[in-house]
């Protein structure tokens, strides 16, 4: 993205996500509970190095990076009001890049089950959303494309929640938007201190000859973007917790992602065209429904999500901006967990994702598509078949070793995403964490522009540890 304006979060409302008892010392903070102590306070450390296997010859600072994060997470009651933050901050050493990040922050009223909410919060809006990250419903954090983090949207929110249904309002003037890499101008070109940054071509087609793009960016006004309000509702009929439940929202919202514009000019002496860069703003429809039922410790359901965005133009006929097309997305999930395997408990998930629509066209004043897109996909995968496993699968010295394995792959892309991570806690609040992520394709020339294929090079293997307080 264009814009580095960040904020990070974990919310408590009825959960959808899998219940994964967790060893003593788990590294993923906890929720803050509502207890008799005036202040609930969680917090986590950690110190990480990573090894990126393929080296990129024109960036080599990217093939290892140190990171010292750490995150904070408080409930704070009063006789009245609550406070409630989520907050996160980390350090690259070897590329002295700094982030700091509000995932929630917000007031509540005391009074159940009617509440209201000022601030930045999540909401369970989509299953599908939320488990794919598509970062529709909610904007992400992602500095690290495989580890995106989902923000709350930030304004008014009106609850009135009970075990038996629920209805959710939210209005907002402002909007943030997703984050990731920071992008500057370098050499003609834009560039970025990360290896999940995909720079645009720099070759321009200008009567059969091939000339060479010296980009510029032009960044407006942070109010200009922020000033972008919307509203969306939710309704949730059944207990998500046990039985049958249904899940339908909608909404009017900025698109998350921020859209391009762009202005060309060419000097027909030089055999280079300028083009100028700046982020925009768009509105999008959304719209989506989950099924499920729940029993016990098996949860399955199906969802449907649909956007449209509204298409917009630029006044000036010097300028070209993007189009994004409408997505139509389905998907399915089935989550189990076996208390008593080997003594211990692993928890699974499957799930499986169908996108339909979802490029992106650059086009002209008038609506004519242009003769050059800078980008053209809005998600990183499109049919996509997926397996998790998590659990204690042994124990050293008396003490958990956690095992978490999860394996992608997408039909459209013909290639596949492998997630491993090992956790071994030496005391109650300490972990040692190992991992490591491969992507591959089967044929480099298929859809050479599909994310696996476009990150293949990004192998690597993490390690280092985990202090929770």
């Amino acid at each position: 993205m264009l814009l580095s304006v960040v904020v990070v979060s974990k919310s408590k409302a009825q959960s959808t996500s899998l219940k994964i008892p967790q060893a003593e010392g788990v590294s993923s903070i906890q929720q803050p509970q509502i207890s008799s102590k005036p202040a609930t306070v969680y917090g986590q450390i950690r110190m990480e190095g990573m090894q990126y296997l393929t080296p990129i010859p024109e960036s080599p600072n990217l093939t290892y990076s140190q990171l010292l994060s750490a995150r904070l997470s408080g409930l704070k009651e009063t006789s009245w009001i609550d406070f409630a933050a989520d907050i996160s901050g980390g350090t690259f050493f070897t590329r002295g890049q700094s982030h700091f990040v509000v995932s929630e922050a917000y007031v509540a009223s005391k009074k159940a089950p009617f509440r209201a909410f000022a601030g930045r919060k999540k909401h369970d809006w989509s299953e599908m959303d939320r488990r794919w990250q598509l970062g529709l419903w909610q904007p992400k954090f992602a500095i690290d494309t495989l580890r995106p983090e989902e923000q709350g949207l930030t304004g008014l929110f009106l609850d009135y929640n009970t075990n038996g249904w629920q209805i959710v309002g939210f209005a907002s003037p402002l909007f943030i938007p997703s984050m990731g890499p920071d992008i500057r101008e370098e050499g003609g070109g834009l560039v970025s201190d990360s290896r999940w940054y995909r720079a645009p071509s720099r070759d321009y087609d200008f009567n059969n000859n091939i000339n060479t793009i010296q980009y510029q960016l032009d960044i407006p006004d942070a109010a200009k973007l922020t000033a972008n309000g919307g509203a969306a509702m939710m309704g949730r009929l059944g207990n998500k917790e046990r039985g049958p439940w249904v899940v339908v929202s909608g909404g009017y919202l900025p698109v998350n992602e921020l859209i391009l514009k762009r202005k060309n000019f060419k000097d027909v002496s030089e055999e280079q065209v300028d083009v100028t860069v700046s982020p925009d703003v768009t509105h999008h429809i959304i719209k989506s429904i989950d099924v499920g039922y729940t029993h016990g410790r098996m949860k399955a359901s199906v969802s449907y999500l649909e956007d449209d965005p509204i298409e917009k133009r630029p006044d000036d006929p010097e300028w070209s901006i993007q189009k994004l097309e409408p997505i139509r997305a389905y998907s399915a999930a089935f989550d189990f967990s076996l208390a008593d395997f080997l003594a211990k408990t692993l928890a699974f998930q499957v799930e499986y994702l169908k996108i339909e629509g979802g490029g992106i066209t650059d086009i002209q004043s008038n609506g004519q598509p242009d003769d050059f897109t800078m980008f053209d996909d809005r998600l990183k995968f499109t049919n996509a078949l997926s397996f998790r496993v998590e659990g204690q699968l042994a124990s050293f010295f008396n003490r958990p070793f956690v095992t978490r394995f999860k394996y992608l792959y997408d039909y459209d892309q013909r290639g596949s995403l492998l997630n491993t991570e090992f956790l071994y806690y030496p005391s109650q609040k300490w972990a040692v964490v190992v991992g490591g992520d491969v992507l591959g394709v089967q044929d480099e020339k298929h859809d050479p522009s599909g994310f696996l294929n476009q990150y293949r090079a990004n192998d690597r293997f993490y390690g280092g540890m985990t202090y929770v307080f």
